[in-house]
């Protein structure tokens, strides 16, 4: 089936199945925290990230639920998952169009796109799905931010090696268009702001900038630069003051310097992961909020922006002796992620102080390989309509939330 067959077809199939827009806050209410959710586009269409790496995630049949409302089955056992493939920027288009769609409807407020600089030579890997949404029409729908791919700084290879070492000079020349990047794109009308007018950037392992995948720690001196400049030059250019949040990794003692040097503002998570077997998606809300915001978040002077996860099962990716630990966690059953995201609403509402951003971050949109996917799936054949559970159960928390 080629792709435009498959976009008249999902078309169709959207017909009349779009949510209703949720309903505004009453008058006098304490509004509710905002709701971001993180994108790392990876299912664009791209010949390797969508073609070749996670359509071989997805490859076991018992993994084809997982894809994306705009995937379809193939019948091929050696390729049985086809999107775009010839990587067309039309096709996508509409598949973003339609995605805006099911994120807005849902009452979804902001995606918090993954990025690599649009410079960069690798940075359609992460940046079509920024690119798709910033053309849509309809992209007025929902606000977006940007998350810093920070250790990716002057990466010019994709997936380059861990041995491969930037100079300080590349560092500090990619970080710069970086920074001016940011500077633009924060003016777009629909860029997500907090504390009455403050920018919204949140940074991916901040202290690993420009290491690329060595998993090691950046120079300090090369961290404070990068950050004050990124600072000094979106002030100095009118734009505002950023609020910079740190995606830090807790088992890093040295992120708090961070915050206390006032490089960043607050902080968080990416996703809350860790290795084990059987594990129950109903007992992570639990976890995140004993061990994380009570436990390595739990200094009373810390700003945090709640980390919450829309599932936490990784096993598509988990190859023994491979980077992926066991990850396996059971999928959300009905009520779980609405429990989930009711909880981390009610610590933003029951810590105004700790939580100033009033806003809370998801995994993810689109990490369906990965494990945390709301974007709905493909459904089966031959009809193909949307699966929505996730949306449906989400949008009914962001309609009917009230502190309590």
């Amino acid at each position: 089936m080629d792709s435009m067959t498959i976009v008249a077809l999902l078309t169709c199939a959207l017909a009349g199945s779009c949510l209703g827009e949720p309903a505004p806050a009453a008058p006098g209410e304490t509004p509710r925290p905002l709701l971001g959710v993180i994108r790392w586009d990876m299912y664009t269409g791209h010949p390797y990230t969508t073609q070749k790496q996670e359509f071989d995630f997805l490859k076991p049949p018992e993994y084809h639920w997982r894809a994306p409302f705009f995937v379809r089955r193939t019948g091929n056992p050696e390729a049985p998952l086809a999107f775009n493939p010839t990587d067309s920027r039309e096709v996508y288009q509409k598949a973003m169009d339609q995605e805006i769609d099911f994120a807005a409807s849902a009452g979804i407020d902001y995606w918090a796109f993954g990025h690599h600089g649009k410079h960069s030579p690798v940075h359609r890997g992460l940046r079509d799905g920024l690119d798709a949404y910033l053309a849509s029409p309809a992209k007025s729908r929902i606000n977006f931010c940007v998350i810093v791919h920070c250790p990716g700084i002057a990466t010019v290879e994709f997936y380059e090696p861990p041995s491969v070492r930037h100079t300080e000079e590349e560092i500090d020349a990619d970080w710069r268009q970086y920074v001016a990047e940011y500077a633009q794109l924060v003016t777009e009308p629909t860029y997500q702001r907090v504390l009455d007018g403050r920018p919204l950037i949140y940074l991916y392992h901040p202290r690993g900038l420009g290491e690329g995948r060595r998993h090691e720690f950046a120079p300090p001196d090369r961290v404070d630069r990068c950050l004050r400049l990124l600072r000094k030059h979106l002030i100095e250019t009118g734009v505002g003051n950023p609020y910079l949040v740190g995606m830090i990794d807790p088992r890093d003692a040295g992120w708090e310097r961070l915050f206390d040097e006032r490089l960043i503002d607050c902080v968080t998570m990416y996703h809350q992961r860790y290795a084990g077997k059987d594990l129950k998606y109903g007992t992570l809300w639990g976890f995140i909020n004993s061990h994380t915001l009570y436990g390595t978040f739990k200094r009373p002077d810390l700003k945090v922006i709640p980390p919450t996860m829309s599932g936490a099962n990784g096993m598509p990716r988990y190859r023994e002796g491979g980077p992926f630990p066991m990850w396996d966690w059971s999928e959300p059953a009905t009520g779980e992620l609405a429990a989930h995201l009711t909880g981390a609403f009610d610590y933003v509402a029951q810590h105004p102080d700790k939580c100033e951003a009033n806003t809370v971050i998801m995994y993810a949109w689109n990490e369906h390989s990965e494990g945390g996917f709301l974007c709905p799936t493909m459904g089966d054949a031959p009809d193909y309509v949307p699966v929505t559970r996730q949306v449906d159960e989400l949008r009914q928390v962001l309609r009917d939330w009230r502190p309590r």
